[in-house]
């Protein structure tokens, strides 16, 4: 995964990644070694249970989507599913997420090992300790598939299953219903389909695959619900009508035997080659879905002994730059999944704790949209809310249920596992209590304000949207300077006395609502002395910002969420309840540019000086509009009757101390300060007139 100088990952996945992520980790075992699985339980129902399970995994994939654009975080379900249920939760969803990955490798395990048999004579059992042995090593030593390989191995397994639905489809068509093993089609009634419902499930588990990179997407809040979408609906669509061909032509006594099931169907209607190109697809979809996984799997343990959940030294990184205790422990947990399970019980248990993963993601979305977070502003919203996350929640019961005892114990023990090994090691060693704990709060209890933090500094990161307008509001932001030895509370209170204006409250509303909001959004770090506190207002419609310097350096005391250390800037933004996500933003987009312009924004003698250090890629110039002076020819003028210089705008207009919003209806008055924001290239010198083109 490339990272910025930073250390930060750089987004550079696009729909096609989203979307080759998603599928690539849906298309496996699901598809070729579990229809015969399926077909003997449930018979021609089979292809009407996986098309069911595509249906019933849409609540789920519309809550992931929510979160992932929420919260853009390298971490996968873990990060949310902790940081929205608290701890406690969080140990069991964590274990939960691990396991379903672990059993979901097993299964892919056993299928590889099925169509590597094929090839090699070798018992499937040893192949496939053999092979969990080497994508173990092959983890350990830091290699994987990048998202673009996975786009072109994904494009192969669809371009070859294709070929093989259509030739299967015209095998069908010629033979008819009656002699292509379809009838009868209910052989077990609708309980056994909906039983065979929760058996296929795992193979719509790669829904959670894409969190894990959603730090990584470009423009996560269009691209991780379309790609996610698309994914679904065209695994659903591969799923069912590879389903559909397998049943129809092969004889039930053959298929509800055969681990190769997609192999032997095509051996019946494809060329040699054609049979072979769906070995090579099988075998690259596993390997895939397998290397994936294990490197997903890995960074959950590692994860959870970072939040305190688990011991310190499971979170070890290896010399390779990899959590080695994670993935030799995935590793190991794999084998022994594949020597003391079948086929059938592998899929089952990965199925069971699939739905316990995206039960628990619904919940999650429950449980912040109550929390009333303000930092929670996901860019995409899942709709019908709340509707669609309860019937998410029943649908994970359900089918849970319909799975029969085993795996029902298994959730259970894991679930009290998780639970008691919390409250034994874990308590007391996190201080985070999640999003729940903000609706305790609505309830006269306290919230979490460390996770309010966290999760507007993941949101930050989302990047600007198109319609962000970051260079007006560095244009129509006030520059002050704190006095000598001040702590944050006095330049907070010179920032409030300015904001108070623009908002309409009173400064001591103003400073409160500093305080109460979650004090400083953006911390100071090595890479900048500064330090950015946000809050949200009622009954504003634009983003507003005040930063005050201090050349000795201004102390931030507990109070404010800081350790008595001293920054040479404050950047107090003043962000719209109606839009915290672009408040959050344009936040990040200012941390951004502090990381490499903070000396310049110290150094500069005066307001438009601090203004250029934080727009380096554009000119920007400022224009007190004097009667007598060389722009008097604007006075009186609408904006839309002003025509600048090519490339260059009016950012903001100051009047009267107050930034007023621009339109084009707006008239320039006798002592406006206008600030004109334009090309380095073109514009004139500072001390030029506006540069208006004379006609």
């Amino acid at each position: 995964m490339a990272a910025d100088k930073s250390g930060k990952l750089t987004r550079s996945l696009t729909f096609r990644h989203v979307f080759a992520l998603s599928t690539g980790a849906m298309l496996s075992s699901g598809l070729f070694l579990l229809p015969g699985i399926a077909a003997a339980k449930a018979g021609p129902a089979a292809i009407l249970a996986y098309f069911i399970a595509g249906l019933l995994a849409v609540p789920a994939m519309l809550s992931v989507s929510e979160l992932s654009t929420a919260l853009p975080k390298a971490g996968g379900a873990y990060y949310f599913l902790e940081r929205a249920l608290g701890p406690s939760v969080g140990t069991v969803a964590g274990l939960g997420a691990w396991l379903s990955l672990v059993l979901k490798d097993a299964f892919a395990m056993v299928g590889m090992s099925a169509y590597l048999v094929l090839i090699v004579d070798v018992n499937s059992k040893n192949l496939a300790l053999i092979l969990i042995a080497f994508f173990t090593l092959l983890n350990i030593v830091g290699s994987k598939a990048s998202a673009s390989l996975q786009l072109v191995l994904v494009s192969f397994v669809i371009a070859v299953i294709g070929w093989f639905i259509v030739d299967g489809l015209f095998e069908i068509g010629s033979k008819g219903i009656t002699d292509s093993n379809l009838e009868p089609f209910f052989t077990t009634g609708g309980s056994g389909v909906m039983a065979v419902v929760g058996l296929v499930f795992v193979s719509y588990g790669g829904l959670t695959k894409v969190d894990s990179a959603a730090e990584e997407v470009e423009d996560p809040s269009r691209r991780i619900p379309l790609g996610m979408a698309a994914s679904l609906t065209v695994a659903t669509l591969l799923y069912t009508l590879g389903v559909l061909v397998a049943v129809a032509v092969l004889p039930p006594e053959e298929l509800h035997t055969d681990f190769a099931p997609i192999h032997s169907a095509a051996e019946a209607i494809l060329p040699p080659f054609g049979a072979a190109l769906v070995v090579i697809a099988a075998l690259a979809a596993f390997a895939s879905a397998v290397n994936a996984g294990i490197l997903a799997a890995a960074r959950y343990p590692m994860a959870m002994a970072r939040d305190g959940l688990l011991p310190k030294g499971i979170g070890k990184i290896s010399k390779f730059g990899t959590p080695i205790v994670g993935v030799i422990s995935t590793g190991s947990a794999i084998a022994i999944v594949v020597l003391a399970f079948d086929a059938e019980a592998i899929a089952k248990l990965a199925s069971s704790f699939v739905l316990l993963t995206l039960g628990l993601v619904n919940l999650a979305v429950l449980v912040l949209r109550a929390s009333q977070i303000q930092s929670y502003a996901p860019s995409f919203r899942a709709p019908f809310y709340p509707f669609t996350q309860f019937v998410g929640i029943a649908i994970s019961v359900y089918l849970i249920w319909q799975l029969g005892p085993t795996p029902q114990i298994f959730v259970v023990t894991v679930t009290a596992v998780a639970w008691t090994w919390h409250h034994f090691y874990a308590t007391g060693r996190t201080k985070r209590a999640g999003a729940i704990r903000h609706v305790f709060e609505r309830w006269g209890k306290e919230a979490d304000r460390g996770l309010d933090r966290e999760m507007s500094a993941a949101m930050a990161g989302h990047g600007l949207r198109e319609a962000d307008d970051y260079a007006g509001l560095i244009a129509r932001a006030s520059v002050l300077s704190a006095p000598e030895n001040a702590d944050i509370t006095e330049a907070a209170s010179r920032a409030a006395t300015v904001l108070s204006q623009q908002i309409g409250l009173s400064s001591e509303k103003v400073t409160e609502q500093f305080l109460e909001t979650g004090s400083l959004w953006i911390q100071p770090s090595k890479e900048h002395s500064t330090a950015t506190p946000v809050a949200f207002f009622e009954d504003i419609e634009s983003d507003y910002l005040v930063i005050v310097r201090s050349a000795q350096g201004t102390r931030i005391p507990a109070s404010w969420g800081g350790s008595g250390e001293r920054v040479n800037a404050l950047f107090f933004l003043a962000g719209t309840n109606t839009n915290p996500g672009r408040s959050l933003r344009l936040a990040g987009e200012l941390a951004q540019h502090l990381r490499s312009g903070t000396e310049e924004v110290g150094k500069a003698i005066d307001e438009v000086g601090v203004k250029s250090a934080l727009l380096p890629e554009a000119a920007l110039r400022q224009h007190t509009i004097f009667p007598e002076g060389l722009d008097s020819a604007l006075i009186n003028k609408k904006i839309s009757d002003i025509e600048l210089l090519e490339g260059a705008v009016i950012a903001a207009v100051v009047r009267n101390g107050i930034s007023v919003e621009i339109h084009e209806e707006l008239v320039i008055e006798s002592d406006d300060q206008i600030t004109v924001i334009g090309p380095l290239e073109t514009m004139p010198p500072i001390g030029s007139p506006v540069p208006v083109i004379q006609k």
